[in-house]
């Protein structure tokens, strides 16, 4: 919305120019900065949300050599409200690399949110965002190479309104396999632990639920949120058994 105030349709002959591209560009960075936080974010969170609702995957966190817990982590907490999850895996490293994603993920849940052929383009993104973060979007000659990106070699990067949506639109995709393909096989390894006790929907009501909204991919905030319900932990219960 703030970047459409500027937009040339809207603006008066005479204020058109310099002045309203600048802001343009300075708000287009800004929000994809902010896309480029809100998948890191989504790719932790996940995970300590996982770590604190079940302890379905506790030990393959165990013998996860990139988590390190040591005292000054946990004392920059004390003055928050914080949870194991958030201790364990918010302070941590590495998400801007889809490799080690992957292979976090894998190690974790056996699947990986990222797709092999998505991996260029996202560390390409990820290259922009540390130009965008720490260059006002200045692409250094090292950064373009690394990136596979020449023709930005010693530039700033004009991001636009549409290079954001066809970001925002990828960045979804992996969002979606988060939601819909790691969180299902959470769900069903959960329950795979309750097999033993047999079905009881009463019992696992209050975890069964909370795990299932994040299966759950929103396209839209506006949406309301889907009824999870007994038949939908019936059915998974089948998958699991």
């Amino acid at each position: 919305m703030a970047a459409e105030y500027f937009s040339d349709q809207r603006l008066t002959p005479n204020a058109r120019g310099g002045v309203a591209r600048k802001h343009r560009h300075r708000i287009h960075l800004a929000l994809f900065g902010q896309m480029m936080a809100a998948l890191e974010f989504l790719l932790k969170d996940f995970v300590a949300s996982v770590v604190d609702l079940v302890p379905t995957f506790d030990e393959p966190l165990l013998q996860a050599k990139w988590l390190e817990v040591d005292a000054k982590r946990v004392l920059s907490l004390r003055s928050a409200s914080s949870t194991a999850g958030s201790v364990l895996l918010h302070s941590t490293l590495g998400w801007h690399d889809a490799d080690s994603v992957n292979k976090r993920y894998s190690a974790l849940f056996q699947k990986a949110p990222i797709e092999t052929s998505e991996i260029p383009t996202l560390d390409r993104l990820w290259l922009l965002r540390h130009s965008v973060a720490h260059n006002a979007g200045f692409v250094t000659a090292y950064d373009a190479v690394r990136g596979d990106m020449p023709a930005l070699a010693e530039s700033v990067a004009d991001i636009d309104d549409v290079f954001l949506s066809e970001s925002f639109t990828f960045l979804c995709g992996i969002a979606r396999r988060v939601a819909e393909v790691v969180g299902d096989a959470v769900v069903v390894a959960w329950l795979k632990t309750r097999v033993p006790a047999e079905r009881n929907y009463q019992r696992d009501k209050a975890t069964y639920k909370k795990l299932k909204l994040l299966a759950t991919f929103v396209e839209s905030r506006a949406r309301e949120l889907p009824s999870i319900t007994k038949g939908s932990y019936t059915a998974d219960w089948a998958r699991a058994s």
